[in-house]
């Protein structure tokens, strides 16, 4: 048996989860969605990813499944393919609410700065200064907390459906990580 038949065989029997980590992997070679969905753009004919992830989840499921019976083989795919586009989708799904978080924080970040700013330069100081500048406080507090129960949540997710790996494009990680997320 040749080496890439070998290789073949092995991709062949891939999980809904290795199936996905291995797609991750090649998306999160390029950094940024970016330039990945521009690779994607660029093969005649363009194939989406869930398109090749669902061909290679059937046809790994029945080959794995050969010489069984048919209702069980056609079980067996619907199983496959059901944990490999909702696999997919939680990727995206993580993705899509990473840089909403990132957007959104953006936003507030430059309100509380703006109202702190406002509140520390007035003078002579207003009555309720000390109130209002631990209210600032402790809403900054709670928005900490809460990111870090978002990243918390992501985590576990990650965890549970695609064996600890990061879902995140780099660019994205990386920008969660500056924002201190």
């Amino acid at each position: 048996m040749t080496l890439k038949r070998r290789l073949d065989a092995v991709e062949s029997a891939l999980s809904p989860t290795q199936l996905v980590l291995r797609w991750l992997a090649e998306a999160h070679a390029y950094g940024d969605i970016e330039p990945y969905v521009a690779s994607l753009l660029s093969q005649d004919p363009p194939v989406a990813p869930l398109d090749r992830l669902a061909r290679e989840a059937v046809q790994g499921t029945r080959t794995a499944m050969r010489g069984k019976r048919p209702e069980i083989v056609d079980a067996a795919v619907r199983s496959a393919l059901r944990e490999t586009v909702f696999r997919f989708e939680l990727v995206m799904r993580i993705y899509v609410m990473a840089h909403e978080l990132i957007d959104r924080e953006a936003l507030i970040d430059a309100a509380l700065s703006a109202h702190v700013s406002l509140l520390t330069f007035e003078e002579p100081r207003p009555a309720g200064y000390a109130e209002r500048l631990g209210g600032l406080r402790d809403l900054i507090a709670s928005r900490a907390s809460e990111l870090r129960a978002v990243g918390e949540a992501r985590s576990i997710v990650e965890e549970r459906y695609l064996d600890g790996h990061g879902a995140l494009f780099p660019d994205v990680a990386a920008a969660l990580g500056r924002a201190g997320r």
